[in-house]
């Protein structure tokens, strides 16, 4: 598919009720494990708002497990973690895991990493990313003239590590509990060097309920929002985007930080 970044454009469209997941239990040691039968999205979004967190035997239980990717961008000489906006919320990129991502939520963390958010240069060249030798899958079909390398990252989030689930995805990863929500949120750190001439636009998935469908939609004034990280990395709630290359000043007013920021 052809982008044009100038543009409002549909980038995807698929059935809203695609999506299946499964309630999670937290065990003693740090294991966590899918829980009871397969729940729509709207079924998980009923145990979200009672917002119980139960204690079972062995662990805790949980009405859905999230992800969320702590990414920091490196850019001329400067150092920011990316937030996205949502209604009046700025958060991490991210997602809920679907079952048949439960059992390695890293997964849902790169699918969200590219369907959330696009580099592009001011001669209209649009980069994917990268884990490795791996490129990530492009949810969108778009044209990519290459890879930005993304690395593991320092830890901004200070709170439990999930011990056996870290040992097995091969990623740090951190976590906390939405008690709002009664989610567990895992927390995976990374980084990535942008090029110089660059503009950091977000998509937004939206539900067209006459269709039940959910449409990502690429709107040409829709850009990342990036905090600002001094020197020891310590966040210093100063907000930007990047446009043309250039670090523009970011109106935060209006706007409530997610609960990650509770724990940082």
């Amino acid at each position: 598919m052809a982008f044009h970044r100038d543009v409002k454009q549909l980038l995807r469209s698929e059935p809203a009720d695609r999506f299946r997941t499964q309630r999670v239990l937290l065990d003693n040691q740090g294991g966590i494990s899918p829980f009871g039968a397969l729940l729509t999205f709207a079924q998980m979004q009923a145990f979200r708002l009672q917002g119980q967190i139960f204690n079972v035997s062995g662990g805790r239980l949980f009405a859905n497990l999230g992800v969320s990717l702590q990414l920091i961008v490196h850019h001329k000489q400067r150092r920011a973690l990316v937030l996205v906006p949502q209604g009046d919320r700025l958060k991490l990129i991210s997602g809920y895991v679907p079952t048949e991502h439960l059992g390695d939520p890293l997964q849902t963390v790169w699918a969200e990493l590219m369907e959330e958010v696009l580099p592009m240069t001011t001669n209209g060249k649009l980069y994917g990313f990268a884990n490795g030798d791996m490129e990530l899958k492009d949810p969108y079909a778009l044209r990519r003239c290459g890879s930005l390398f993304v690395r593991p990252a320092p830890f901004l989030l200070q709170h439990a590590l999930v011990h056996t689930f870290a040992q097995t995805c091969k990623w740090p990863v951190s976590s906390y509990q939405d008690l709002q929500h009664a989610c567990l949120q895992l927390v995976f750190p990374a980084e990535v060097t942008l090029p110089d001439a660059v503009t950091l636009y977000h998509v937004e998935d939206v539900l067209d309920s006459a269709t039940n469908r959910l449409l990502s939609e690429f709107e040409p004034h829709n850009r990342c929002v990036l905090m600002v990280l001094d020197e020891s990395d310590r966040l210093k709630y100063e907000f930007f985007t990047i446009n043309d290359g250039e670090w523009i000043p970011f109106d935060a007013q209006g706007f409530v930080l997610s609960e990650f920021f509770d724990f940082v």
